[in-house]
C-alpha cells in the first residue's frame, strides 16, 4: 500500500465518554509512560496523517494532554446521548475527499499500528466492503458472533454514520449491511477498559 492510499483513510478515535464504570477517566490512564489517549493517537498517526479525536466529558482537560499531536480534535457536546453521537460528530468533520473512515475506541489498549495498518490493507483489496474486527469467541448469546471496532466504513456510508443516534454506536449499520462485512480476526480489539478489574488486568499484562 502506498503512503497516499493510507493517508486517504481517516482514523477517528472516540474518547468522549465519562468512564463511569471505571471510576476514573480512562483517557488519562497511564500506559507505557504516557496517557492512554496519547498512546492510541500515536499508534493512529503511524498509519494515517488524517487522525481525528472526538472528546466530550472534561474535553478541555484531555485536550491539553494531546495538543502537541498533529491531529484534529472534535468536541461532542452531546456525548451523553451515546457513542453514536460521537461517531456522527467525527465523520461530519472529515474532508470531502476522504475515501474511508476507521472508527477506533480509545480504550482498545492492545491495538498496535500494525493492526490498524492491516485493517486498511484488507479494505484496499475491496474498497466497497466494511472491515470489522472479529473475535475468535462467540458472545454470551449462543451462536452470536462478536464483531466490532476497529471498523472501516467507505465514504458511501458517511451520510448514514452522520445520521446515527442512540447508544449502540454503529451496530445498527453493521446489522443492516451484514452482507458487506469483511471480518478480520483481531483478538486484541476485544480488550478494553470499562471496569477496575479490566484496568488491573491491563497492568498485570504490562508488568506493572
Amino acid at each position: 500500500m502506498t503512503s497516499n492510499e493510507q493517508s486517504n483513510v481517516a482514523i477517528i478515535v472516540l474518547a468522549a465518554g465519562q468512564s463511569s464504570r471505571l471510576g476514573q477517566m480512562k483517557q488519562l490512564v497511564s500506559i507505557k509512560g504516557k496517557s492512554l489517549i496519547e498512546n492510541q493517537l500515536e499508534q493512529a498517526l503511524k498509519v494515517s496523517n488524517k487522525v481525528y479525536c472526538v472528546l466530550g466529558f472534561k474535553a478541555d482537560e484531555i485536550k491539553s494532554r494531546i495538543n502537541h499531536l498533529p491531529i484534529k480534535t472534535i468536541i461532542n457536546h452531546n456525548f451523553f446521548d451515546g457513542m453514536a453521537s460521537s461517531i456522527a460528530a467525527g465523520v461530519a468533520a472529515l474532508p470531502a475527499d476522504t475515501s474511508a473512515a476507521m472508527i477506533v475506541l480509545v480504550d482498545q489498549w492492545q491495538l498496535t499500528s500494525s493492526d490498524l495498518s492491516n485493517h486498511i490493507s484488507n479494505w484496499q483489496i475491496n474498497s466497497d466492503v466494511i472491515v470489522v474486527a472479529q473475535s475468535t469467541k462467540t458472545s454470551k448469546q449462543v451462536g452470536r458472533e462478536n464483531i466490532g471496532p476497529p471498523v472501516i466504513f467507505p465514504q458511501q456510508y458517511f451520510s448514514e454514520l452522520i445520521a446515527l443516534t442512540g447508544n449502540k454506536g454503529a451496530k445498527p449499520l453493521l446489522a443492516k449491511y451484514n452482507d458487506k462485512l469483511l471480518k478480520v480476526p483481531l483478538v486484541q480489539a476485544f480488550f478494553d477498559l470499562d471496569t477496575p478489574e479490566q484496568l488491573s488486568n491491563m497492568y498485570k499484562e504490562l508488568g506493572k
